[in-house]
């Protein structure tokens, strides 16, 4: 994967301070030329303190002004546009009061809405004249939600003729069951139709979904899925034509990522993987050999089921165990960690409430081909052809959709040394009128998550920090055809690193040249 990560003339402090939380930024540059970054002050990650922060630069973020308090109310996520008159809203999600600028951010209007009744504001298009929408989510309905671990979401569009005074509801861009649907991306394109990209949070490695309006976003089409696993994405269009997208990391290696180009390579999922100095390439297949620790794990994120009341699914290996520990080897399938050892199979469910299972001999020192099927609630195992276990699951239960091969969860007692031959998976989603088939193979030469390695920027790996301390971002284009990403960081590898208490907000230049 092409990575920017440790090139330190890259990225840029923008505000960090001892004993602050400095969080949430967007970025915009104004007609002039300045660059303007809004971002939150708060004292932990669910903030106490929440201040609205500003800073401004007027040489293409080389240097940076003082931090500037624009608001000492509670605030959260604030969003930046810059309106085709000059004027730049500010929005942001607490409270009833956006603000306004005329003068490149100098000084700052409060503005009282009216109108919106959900959280996580994207930016606003003026998609007619006197017309800007923005789009919104809130939860709705059960609580805790079985196949989502929370209440499902709304994302709601909304409306404004009075440049962002009032806000009326103009649709719902997606609400799904079994999806949590969220923290949408609006982006105009020039045959004026509108995509929407969304973060997906059932923590299952669902991918962000995109959505498509036609008519200046009355109507949307049903959300698919697209190959990038991330929260908090800001999708625009760069200079070039292409689209670009920021966005946090949440596949097995997190950090905070970028990818660069057109609607139709956001085609389908696509595998991710932690691997890091690991694995290697053999005449038998692809070798993973790691101690104990964290430090050379393997674990790749295939395909999850959305909604397994309505999906089979059959996950297909042929591997060599030679030596591993419990947690070195396994596959995460319906609910259950198929943890992999040289002589055995111990099938371990996810879910504390459920009983053990019975652990399955398997020819020593040899390939075996292990098949794993899922249909209705029932998963079955088959080594080598012949069936040895059937074993009945929830069908409606988020630890059931997750679907992963390498090195299970934690850290501890992972030792391994094992040979992947061949992966592949298909599923069928009835209730989404689609299907999902992908097969790798080591003689190939290529890794399983060979495409995100191809196609996605990592700006700056944080892969031990809080899953929330990292990556919220937004992204404006330069003069000189650099882009410059504003992001909070976690810094997970620094010792002054504290989870959920620590955070800083960094900028990343980069360019297209970069995806290569």
């Amino acid at each position: 994967m092409p990575s920017i990560s440790d090139n330190a003339q890259r990225h840029t402090v923008i505000d960090r301070r001892a004993g602050h939380y400095l969080c949430f930024p967007d970025i915009c540059a104004t007609r002039s030329g300045r660059l303007i970054v809004a971002y939150n002050e708060y004292d932990q990650h669910v903030g106490g303190r929440r201040f609205l922060m500003s800073k401004h630069s007027d040489d293409s973020g080389r240097t940076w002004s003082e931090s500037r308090i624009l608001r000492a109310e509670r605030s959260h996520c604030p969003r930046l546009t810059v309106l085709p008159d000059g004027h730049i809203l500010l929005m942001q999600d607490i409270g009833n009061t956006f603000l306004w600028s005329s003068d490149n951010g100098t000084h700052w209007a409060d503005c009282t809405i009216s109108g919106i009744q959900h959280g996580l504001i994207d930016k606003a298009i003026e998609v007619e004249p006197n017309m800007l929408i923005t789009a919104a989510h809130n939860h709705r309905g059960t609580f805790p939600h079985p196949a989502v671990r929370q209440a499902s979401t709304e994302q709601m569009v909304y409306f404004s003729q009075n440049r962002g005074i009032s806000w009326k509801p103009l649709s719902v861009m997606a609400r799904d069951r079994n999806l949590v649907l969220c923290e949408a991306s609006m982006c105009l394109l020039p045959d004026e139709r509108i995509i929407a990209l969304l973060r997906e949070n059932s923590f299952v490695y669902e991918p962000m979904y995109l959505c498509e309006s036609h008519d200046n976003g009355r109507t949307w089409s049903d959300p698919r899925p697209t190959p990038l696993i991330g929260h908090r994405p800001t999708l625009g269009l760069t200079p070039s034509g292409k689209l670009l997208v920021t966005y946090r990391d949440v596949g097995p290696d997190r950090g905070t990522a970028a990818w660069l180009g057109s609607l139709e390579d956001l085609d389908d999922f696509k595998v991710h993987g932690y691997a890091p100095g690991n694995p290697q390439f053999t005449n038998e297949g692809l070798r993973v050999t790691s101690p104990e620790g964290p430090e050379l794990v393997v674990r790749y994120a295939l395909r999850p089921l959305t909604d397994p009341r309505h999906a089979t699914a059959d996950l297909e290996v042929e591997v060599r165990v030679d030596r591993a520990q419990v947690n070195g080897c396994g596959l995460r399938f319906a609910g259950l960690w198929w943890k992999l050892l040289p002589d055995r199979i111990v099938p371990e469910f996810v879910r504390e409430d459920m009983e053990e299972a019975t652990p399955v001999d398997i020819p020593k020192e040899t390939f075996n081909t292990l098949r794993l099927a899922y249909d209705n609630g029932q998963c079955t195992l088959l080594v080598n052809g012949e069936e040895r276990l059937v074993l009945d699951v929830p069908d409606d239960d988020a630890e059931t959709r997750p679907v992963l091969f390498g090195s299970p969860y934690p850290f501890e007692d992972n030792a391994v040394d094992c040979v992947w031959k061949r992966v592949s998976l298909n599923t069928v989603e009835l209730g989404y009128h689609r299907g999902y088939s992908w097969e790798w193979k080591a003689e190939d030469g290529l890794l399983p998550d060979q495409w995100k390695r191809n196609h996605v920027l990592e700006l700056k790996n944080d892969r031990e920090a809080n899953p929330g301390d990292f990556g919220y971002s937004g992204w404006v284009a330069l003069e000189d055809s650099r882009f410059l990403c504003a992001y909070h960081h976690g810094g997970s590898d620094e010792e002054e690193y504290e989870p959920s208490r620590s955070a800083h907000i960094l900028g990343t230049f980069f360019s297209e040249q970069d995806f290569a």
